[in-house]
């Protein structure tokens, strides 16, 4: 797809300030680049291997483990450990180290009761200001299709960073900044309970319930919404008995010992 015409900047070396843009003017093809860093790589690394269940809640995370496994050195690997902790997937305690998060139905029950406030307000808010048409829809699609992509590959960690994103999407369409920013403080959290959520559902039935949101959200009934997020978020969400898959995945890592 071409992007809309613009005057290109020259290469100076120096950054370009673009001007504002207003939604109707976003090309969703495009995304602003990134640079990684070594800290994001560990970052990545580390909620990698939670949400793939090889780092379980509670586990002891050791520095100089990642240094080894991750062939970095101790600096990215403790920003990443500091990163970590600011947004509570890892928790550090004198004489305990650091850990990673529990995952208890005590833990779940609490977050969920902070989402689904945060994405019925979402979604309420953008179905008001008409942010529920083709264009919002189609981007929800894209999501969908990509949580179809990591099924195909089999890929846990990709498909959890997927389910995280459609729903950092959905919350974006209320075009507030402070809501999002909330919401994002528990996002990785969210990511590494996604991940372990496919040991105890498939693939194939959260794809269901994401599509299900979207054809819900396309209709625009605001009370509709809020019952499916409650039916998503806490119905579906407590199916999956997470205890009980982590304590069957501690068993099988120290069989493979």
């Amino acid at each position: 797809m071409a992007a809309k015409s613009a005057t290109p900047a020259r290469k100076t070396g120096k950054q370009v300030n673009a001007p504002l843009l207003d939604e109707e003017n976003i090309d969703d093809s495009w995304a602003p680049a990134r640079p990684r860093t070594l800290v994001d790589h560990a970052v990545d690394a580390i909620l990698s291997a939670a949400s793939r269940g090889l780092l379980l809640p509670g586990d002891r995370v050791s520095e100089p483990d990642l240094v080894t496994r991750l062939g970095m050195s101790r600096v990215p690997i403790r920003e990443a450990l500091r990163i970590l902790e600011s947004q509570g997937i890892v928790s550090s305690e004198p004489y305990k180290g650091i850990r990673l998060m529990e995952i208890s139905h005590q833990r779940l029950e609490q977050i969920i009761d902070v989402r689904i406030p945060l994405e019925t307000l979402a979604c309420r808010r953008a179905i008001e200001a008409g942010r529920n048409g083709p264009r919002e829809i189609r981007i929800l699609n894209q999501s969908v299709e990509e949580l179809v992509l990591m099924q195909q590959r089999e890929d846990v960690y990709g498909f959890a960073s997927a389910d995280t994103a459609f729903h950092r999407t959905l919350c974006s369409f209320a075009m507030n900044p402070v809501l999002s920013n909330l919401w994002e403080s528990i996002a990785r959290q969210l990511t590494v309970i996604f991940g372990l959520s496919t040991m105890g559902k498939s693939m194939a039935a959260i794809i269901g319930e994401h599509q299900r949101l979207v054809d819900v959200f396309a209709e625009g009934d605001i009370r509709k919404m809020a019952d499916e997020i409650e039916q998503h978020i806490r119905v579906q969400s407590l199916d999956v008995d997470y205890e009980k898959i982590i304590a069957e995945r501690r068993k099988l890592l120290s069989q493979a010992e």
